[in-house]
């Protein structure tokens, strides 16, 4: 469950190697960019004022449970990693084990650079993460709509549903890839984790998926957003369950929740 108050600087002294750097921001120095380093496993990455909200809810409050994640996981987990924006879950798991492999997929490109960068400075990084330039789908199509704030700089709400967000005025048109596809690319008979942030994007992989090839997941941590009485995670968390899996969630704000389904 996310935690709150000051739960949230034990997981950064926690996660990070240099917590003052968050410290002098928040109470001196708003707003600039941050150079944070990880701790066990040392990777260093910036993170600009257009994510900080990202960075405090993955290595403070703590929305994967990336401890409890630890324990369970194979020393070498594969994992799929869909709407990766600009790698930080990626970024912390590697801190905690070496030997990670993880397909991340991401569609922008301002979060795309952002994440070759920390390839291109981090040797673990670059060694595990499989960087995929591409919209995930659940039925297969070649470009997928995006629609997305109008700024060059690092997003967080672009989603393929119209009024997702007010703020994503810009539409893109994204290469895309199924699920299924990239399940048929990988030849293990199973994928240790699936981690899904893909704005509402979730219902159609998912849904629309073949069952035996969502079986294939041993576990998923999935941000499910609540968009009508259809689609909701009431009901995506009951198909989870008559896929086999059992579910647990919790809320991270007024309409998302961060979801764990673990295969029976």
């Amino acid at each position: 469950m996310p935690v709150a108050g000051p739960r949230r600087y034990v997981n950064l002294f926690r996660n990070i190697g240099n917590p003052f750097e968050y410290i002098f921001d928040k109470f001196r120095d708003r707003g600039r960019t941050l150079h944070f380093v990880t701790k066990p496993n040392k990777l260093r990455f910036e993170v600009p004022a257009s994510l900080h909200q990202v960075f405090k809810e993955i290595f403070m409050a703590d929305v994967y449970n990336i401890g409890a994640l630890m324990r369970v996981l194979p020393d070498d987990p594969l994992v799929i990693d869909i709407g990766a924006n600009a790698g930080f879950f990626d970024i912390l798991l590697l801190s905690k084990t070496k030997n990670a492999q993880i397909y991340a997929y991401e569609p922008l490109s301002s979060n795309i650079e952002r994440m070759r960068s920390v390839a291109s400075s981090n040797r673990r990084f670059d060694k595990s993460v499989i960087i995929n330039p591409f919209a995930v789908t659940g039925l297969p199509c070649e470009m997928l709509r995006l629609y997305a704030q109008d700024t060059e700089d690092n997003q967080v709400v672009a989603s393929s549903l119209k009024g997702f967000n007010t703020e994503n005025t810009k539409e893109l048109w994204i290469p895309a890839i199924s699920f299924s596809e990239i399940m048929a690319n990988i030849p293990e008979a199973k994928i240790d984790l699936l981690k899904m942030d893909c704005e509402g994007s979730e219902y159609d992989i998912v849904l629309n998926t073949p069952r035996e090839e969502m079986r294939r997941v041993e576990r998923m941590l999935i941000e499910v957003h609540d968009i009508d009485s259809q689609f909701n995670v009431n009901t995506f968390s009951r198909y989870l369950g008559e896929l086999g899996y059992n579910v647990s969630y919790a809320p991270i704000n007024g309409f998302c929740y961060a979801l764990e389904a673990c295969k029976k």
